[in-house]
């Protein structure tokens, strides 16, 4: 990995989706802190358990099927997915259709993609939690992605609702949510959510032995 360590990526994620976005409010990522709004985790489990995956974005652009205008891939995307990436992929904002099933999810687990964030739907949810593959999105349906959208183009940014997600940008998600993470921050997120950590930890300790919430963040956060 030419732009960023592996090591760098160990330590990021060490931290929750919550303490990467106060730590990228704080280095002035405005408004919404690199959060990847309105996208929940629907494999292996719904919104439950540990589950946390961490990668480069290899982004997927989706357009309605009637556009005859946008760029028609010469390569189906699932077969580009690059090893260890996590697939981001936007979906015209109106459609009730999926744009990911289980069979993309069979394919992207056997190329060694960490999972798939969607902003739009996805189907298939029985088939992904039997594979154990980590799918984050905005909701579900029963219907198919061919009839209604198409690929477009590969590897460009993604408008998504509260960000906009640059190929290779750090995807960070666990049970809270999505978070994006411009690489060239990486190092200076560690290090924020390390001291921040470390705080919230003092007041969590205060706060269980009754301390008060005012004196305790006066005593800890400054505020």
């Amino acid at each position: 990995m030419s732009a960023f360590s592996v090591d760098t990526l160990k330590e990021i994620n060490k931290f929750s989706t919550c303490e990467i976005a106060d730590a990228l409010l704080k280095l002035g990522h405005k408004p919404w802190g690199g959060y990847v709004a309105d996208i929940e985790m629907w494999s292996p489990k719904y919104c439950e358990g540990n589950t946390s995956i961490i990668g480069p974005a290899y982004t997927v652009k989706m357009v309605y099927i009637s556009d005859d205008t946008a760029p028609l891939p010469t390569e189906h995307f699932a077969d580009q997915i690059p090893e260890n990436s996590i697939v981001v992929i936007s979906s015209p904002p109106d459609v009730k259709n999926a744009v990911w099933g289980g069979l993309m999810s069979a394919c992207a687990k056997a190329r060694g993609a960490k999972g798939v964030v969607v902003d739009g739907r996805i189907r298939d949810l029985n088939e992904h939690r039997s594979m154990g593959f980590p799918v984050f999105a905005k909701s579900h349906s029963i219907l198919p992605q061919n009839a209604f959208a198409r690929p477009s183009e590969t590897q460009v940014p993604l408008d998504m609702a509260s960000v906009t997600v640059y190929p290779g940008d750090i995807i960070k998600a666990d049970v809270d949510g999505v978070v994006c993470i411009p690489v060239d921050v990486c190092k200076d997120v560690v290090l924020k959510c390390t001291l921040y950590q470390s705080i919230d930890e003092k007041c969590m300790k205060a706060l269980q032995q009754g301390a008060g919430v005012k004196e305790t963040f006066t005593l800890y956060r400054g505020t």
